[in-house]
């Protein structure tokens, strides 16, 4: 259901993503956050 949600919404050149499923994060965290961070000019390619 997610990859179709996704696909509907971006239709070419899908930016980065994550998805994993764990049974217990270090020190009892209750959420993991990933970052991604682009340095320079950006460029839409979903004009």
């Amino acid at each position: 259901m997610v990859n179709k949600v996704y696909e509907s919404f971006f239709k070419d050149h899908f930016p980065a993503r994550t998805a994993f499923q764990v049974a217990a994060l270090p020190k009892d965290g209750a959420i993991e956050i990933e970052a991604i961070a682009v340095i320079g000019e950006m460029i839409d390619l979903n004009p």
